[in-house]
């Protein structure tokens, strides 16, 4: 029964909270850019482009993304290597891509392009999750061993990243499942971390701000930045791939679940998961049996 009345509880105030979104976006002005660059992916089960893309002036830096493609038409006759003209929309939480048109043509032989980084064994559900050290927006390190006994949440995202449908959204779905949790009545044995990719731009009163601007609390949602070696043990472990060039930053998403013994929970790829999810496998974690 009271698992019943929990689950009830969480849809619940999840349909709030997404109506509420849903109203505050109505009112929210649109913004265009003309961008131009590679088609590398199109997958049409997704709706979704990867696109190798020019610097976007005053938004956003040059890189590699994918983009929701509401109107696929134009892809139809398109292949990777193809150079694209297109319109990028970002309006509150939402963004996408729409205008699509074809400015080059590929012939050479596209070969698939490597990953970001070395792949290397994605650590299963039930695995040891590898041991790092943050620093976080109050300039306190934090090993993982010494959070032993509470669950944990851990994204990637750095605060530059302008665009809503990547790093803004793991925080903004950080934000909502920590309301869900707090409404369950999950008071003290969890924690999230928004891991930066960024040390050099994101230094601790940079964090601060960002985390202020969250109203994230420091007992249950840290910002923080890690060393290069320890980003990359525990980004290998869940299938983080990432580059640094200069000011930019490829990278894709991943949020991993840790339970209160230390080990792997969930590991949640791309941006498609819901705050309800994270908040289920958190609760998940807590309970996990020594």
């Amino acid at each position: 029964m009271l698992a019943r009345i929990s689950k009830f509880t969480l849809t619940f105030f999840t349909v709030l909270l997404s109506q509420a979104t849903f109203a505050s976006e109505s009112t929210v002005s649109r913004q265009t850019y003309e961008v131009r660059g590679t088609l590398k992916n199109f997958n049409a089960a997704k709706h979704e482009a990867t696109i190798a893309h020019e610097e976007i002036p005053g938004f956003m830096s040059a890189m590699t993304m994918d983009f929701e493609v509401p109107d696929a038409t134009a892809f139809q006759s398109l292949r990777a290597g193809d150079r694209l003209a297109f319109r990028l929309c970002v309006q509150g939480d939402r963004a996408w891509i729409d205008h699509v048109r074809q400015t080059g043509t590929s012939t050479a032989l596209i070969v698939t392009p490597p990953p970001l980084q070395q792949a290397v064994r994605e650590l299963k559900v039930g695995e040891k999750a590898p041991e790092i050290e943050w620093t976080d927006q109050s300039s306190k390190k934090t090993r993982m061993r010494d959070l032993r006994g509470r669950a944990l949440a851990i994204t990637f995202i750095y605060s530059r990243c302008p665009l809503p449908t990547y790093c803004p959204l793991m925080n903004r779905n950080f934000a909502t499942a920590r309301t869900l949790l707090k409404q369950m009545g999950e008071q003290d044995n969890w924690q999230m971390i928004s891991l930066s990719l960024d040390a050099e731009s994101d230094t601790p009163a940079v964090l601060a701000a960002y985390a202020k601007s969250h109203q994230a609390d420091e007992l249950h949602w840290s910002f923080a930045t890690a060393s290069d070696p320890d980003l990359r043990r525990l980004g290998d472990a869940v299938g983080l791939e990432f580059q640094r060039n200069g000011a930019q930053i490829n990278h894709n998403l991943r949020t991993v679940v840790i339970d209160v013994n230390g080990r792997i929970g969930h590991i949640f790829r791309g941006n498609s998961w819901t705050p309800q999810e994270l908040a289920a496998e958190l609760r998940r974690a807590m309970q996990a049996s020594r």
